[in-house]
């Protein structure tokens, strides 16, 4: 089962996302791991720094994941597609971070502690600077402004995983699947339409002039010979 704190972040996870970090106490999670409240502070001096150890943990991971799969994907929807899948597989393995980061204001306000700011912030520059080139070199559609495109695929990401939590790890390609449908897809420049020569309607009064034509040949060269 792992270590011990590895145990104790798991079951506060759970917690602080049913009661929230306020609502729950050091003796409910040592109930829940079933150690001596005594006992946790051999792990964690405090509830909070358990709370911070789970996003902290989470961050430093996906981080990482992100700075390993994009060297390894080109183009606007593979670049972003590795993005949406890696936050899913790295959200799945630690259970709950995103959500109690969306649910605790002491996480994502002004007063966030500086290290978990800077984190979120580096996670954000990757889906942004993906935007931003797809949007320099066109493969984004004209008129969506790259950071605010960046920051609701983003979003939709996170909700997602927060909706399919139960389930994250089994419909991981699927909900990967569908979030690049709805906003990369969504998202990207119409491909230039091949040129098909003239519209229907011109091409087929041509052809019926040439039809014309070519009766009217039939036609005189029947009364020459005729003649």
């Amino acid at each position: 089962m792992g270590n011990r704190r590895d145990q104790i972040k798991r079951v506060a996870a759970g917690l602080f996302v049913e009661h929230g970090v306020a609502g729950t106490s050091v003796r409910d999670i040592a109930e829940g791991v079933g150690i001596l409240s005594g006992s946790l502070y051999h792990h964690f001096p405090s509830k909070d720094a358990i709370a911070f150890a789970i996003l902290s943990d989470f961050l430093t991971d996906l981080n990482a994941r992100y700075r390993s799969v994009l060297p390894h994907v080109t183009g606007m929807r593979e670049e972003l597609r590795a993005l949406v899948h890696s936050s899913i597989e790295v959200a799945d393995a630690h259970a709950y971070a995103t959500e109690i980061y969306q649910n605790e204001k002491t996480y994502h306000g002004p007063e966030a502690p500086a290290e978990i700011a800077d984190a979120v912030r580096e996670a954000h520059t990757f889906w942004i600077a993906a935007a931003t080139k797809a949007s320099a070199c066109g493969e984004l559609r004209a008129g969506l402004d790259p950071v605010e495109f960046a920051r609701m695929l983003r979003e939709g990401v996170w909700w997602s995983i927060r909706y399919h939590r139960e389930h994250l790890a089994e419909r991981c390609d699927e909900v990967t699947d569908t979030v690049v449908a709805a906003f990369v897809d969504g998202g990207a420049a119409p491909a230039a339409r091949p040129d098909t020569g003239p519209p229907t309607d011109s091409r087929t009064i041509t052809d019926r002039l040439d039809r014309i034509e070519r009766q009217l040949e039939i036609l005189a060269n029947s009364l020459l010979t005729d003649s």
